[in-house]
């Protein structure tokens, strides 16, 4: 059993495809609490058809224009690579002249972590856990599964690998949550019934 709320976030594939519009929708029907936008190009689009049901539940990946879409779309969170994105930004906050956004970032070491001022993102991801599915050839990175006492200057989320067999893992380390992407479109037929069973075990964990 754990004690606190596990986030199961889920990140979109990066090319756009057909159905997918419609396969998001019946995701967060299913549940999804985050879902990441994470696209080369046709991210408006998605949130033409996603944010006016689905807005407080989307995060958009990029930088400064990801920040001025989410203003317009009325969602909450941008999420960047640390740290070019967020320089000259002041906290969860995107600056003067619009809605507040909250910040997350990807980093991939422990040393990037630490270096995170406390207040200033409501997240990292860090990877890679283990073996990447999306990206293959892309391992785990050493030592980042066992977190270590005393590093949380945010909400911490594991990325890399996640799916039914090792996320399990993720949890008994004390993560706070876990991002998933090659579990879930690996085979995008299945992505709904995918992600049901990896909230699923969550939520065994939970009880």
């Amino acid at each position: 059993m754990i004690s606190k709320k596990f986030l199961l976030a889920v990140i979109t594939a990066e090319a756009t495809w057909a159905g997918e519009e419609d396969c998001l929708c019946a995701m967060l029907e299913a549940g999804v609490e985050k879902l990441h936008i994470r696209k080369r190009e046709g991210a408006e689009a998605l949130l033409k058809r996603l944010a006016l049901r689905w807005g407080s539940r989307l995060v958009l990946h990029g930088g400064m224009e990801a920040v001025e879409l989410a203003r317009a779309y009325g969602v909450p969170q941008v999420h960047g690579h640390w740290h070019k994105p967020w320089e000259g930004m002041g906290g969860n906050d995107a600056g003067p002249g619009g809605r507040r956004i909250l910040l997350s970032a990807s980093l991939h070491s422990w040393e990037e972590v630490r270096a995170v001022v406390p207040g200033r993102l409501e997240y990292v991801f860090l990877s890679p856990l283990f073996d990447s599915i999306s990206k293959p050839g892309y391992r785990a990175g050493e030592g980042l599964l066992r977190r270590p006492e005393g590093v949380a200057p945010c909400g911490l989320i594991g990325l890399g690998g996640i799916d039914k067999d090792t996320i399990g893992q993720v949890i008994e380390h004390g993560w706070d949550g876990a991002a998933v992407l090659g579990a879930i479109w690996e085979k995008p037929s299945e992505a709904v019934e995918r992600f049901l069973h990896l909230k699923g075990m969550v939520e065994g964990y939970e009880r």
